[in-house]
């Protein structure tokens, strides 16, 4: 017998196999297996009499699809709220976001620890601690000086504050106490002793008239302001600066000018050429050099007649 070619190796010696048991039926040989067909083979269905199964209990109810539903929202909802809560805390807990720098802006009467302290902020504090809103409207709430405020935060660690102040125009003396009024007529404050007096007065109104009618006294000083403003336009408050406006009962106005304290009778408004006239009246005083005391302009039947009482 000749040999095996080289590339075929010799198989291995066969151990014990356990072959399958022949089928009962044949004569000794197993059964060869059906040729296979192209038709499809349905499994076979229930014996006869054998209660046949629903489509809907082969699939989910829809109850136990929403109970899913509802499940997995939950759950996506429980993950949300832990990574939540753990970035909050983060944010207020960490000492990146501690206010290192307070920036203040527009503040001219009032220094910047004192109005950060009114905000309620604080150096070292968590910036996000901060309620900005509320920390705006405490710092006007707490300190007249002051007409608005806005706090914003610039991360990682300054919070600004910008003011915008009142301007005292006049001081109002009203039943012995003086007050600032801006130049809207808004009486803001009780003029104490590091506040501006060196201003015009404004007299005549009322406790009375305030208790009553505050938004009309309001209106009122505001008008005996708009008569400083020509007064200035006019150029005199350039030579005599107004020291006092005083309003009579009948409603008159009265302006006090110069060191000298001249007084001018204005009258009831309008004021604009009646002002212009004592200007070009005064100036004549000036020329002739003279010392007037009293100008009456308040001849509303001849208007064009001004009456000058010399020293």
């Amino acid at each position: 017998m000749s040999a095996p070619p080289a590339n075929v190796r010799r198989a291995p010696r066969r151990g014990v196999v356990v072959e399958a048991p022949l089928d009962p039926m044949g004569a000794g040989e197993p059964s060869p297996a059906p040729p296979p067909t192209s038709r499809s083979v349905r499994p076979p269905g229930p014996a006869r009499g054998e209660p046949r199964a629903t489509a809907k209990a082969a699939q989910p109810s829809r109850l136990s699809r929403i109970a899913q539903v509802v499940a997995g929202g939950a759950i996506v909802l429980a993950a949300s709220a832990a990574v939540g809560w753990g970035a909050r805390r983060y944010i207020v807990s960490s000492p990146r976001f501690a206010v290192r720098t307070v920036l203040v802006d527009g503040a001219h009467r009032r220094p910047a620890d004192k109005i950060a302290s009114e905000a309620g902020v604080a150096v070292g504090g968590n910036i996000f601690a901060i309620d900005l809103r509320n920390a705006g409207a405490s710092i006007p709430a707490a300190d007249p000086w002051i007409e608005r405020a806005t706090v914003t935060r610039k991360l990682p660690s300054t919070v600004q504050i910008t003011v915008v102040e009142r301007e005292a125009r006049a001081l109002a003396s009203i039943g012995g106490d003086l007050y600032l009024a801006t130049r809207d007529g808004d009486l803001f404050k009780r003029a104490g002793a590091d506040d501006p007096l060196d201003l015009p007065l404004v007299t005549g109104v009322t406790p009375e008239q305030v208790a009553s009618d505050r938004a009309g006294v309001v209106l009122t000083v505001k008008r005996l302001l708009d008569v400083a403003d020509e007064l200035d336009r006019t150029g005199i408050s350039k030579t005599r600066p107004l020291q006092e406006l005083h309003l009579e009962r009948d409603g008159s106005l009265v302006a006090t000018v110069g060191r000298e304290a001249i007084l001018v009778h204005l009258g009831q408004p309008p004021y604009r050429d009646k002002i212009e006239q004592a200007s070009r009246v005064l100036g004549e005083v000036a020329r002739r050099k003279a010392n007037a005391s009293i100008l009456f302009l308040d001849n509303d039947a001849h208007p064009e007649r001004v009456v000058v009482r010399m020293r």
